[in-house]
């Protein structure tokens, strides 16, 4: 089994064929698939994208580039996000 362990399955350009890709990617024989967090307001869309497909999950985070917006998160705040 193929696990794709870096995806980015709410980006905009997915929206309108969320079901197709994630279809796609099982056809091509991935059958797991991680989907990054880059910001923390991502997290409820995240959580709904991973809910919504077996085999696929997520994480919350901030990607580097965008940590100068998030200081001062808790690790507790990041353990509510994760609640899932």
């Amino acid at each position: 089994m193929l696990v794709d362990s870096h995806c980015h399955l709410d980006f905009p350009e997915f929206a309108d064929d969320l079901d197709g890709v994630v279809d796609r990617a099982r056809a091509a024989g991935v059958g797991a698939m991680v989907t990054i967090s880059t910001v923390l307001d991502q997290a409820e869309r995240l959580r709904d994208i991973a809910g919504r497909f077996d085999g696929v999950y997520c994480t919350v985070g901030v990607h580097p580039h965008e940590a100068k917006d998030h200081v001062g998160v808790s690790a507790a705040e990041l353990e509510d996000l994760c609640g899932h």
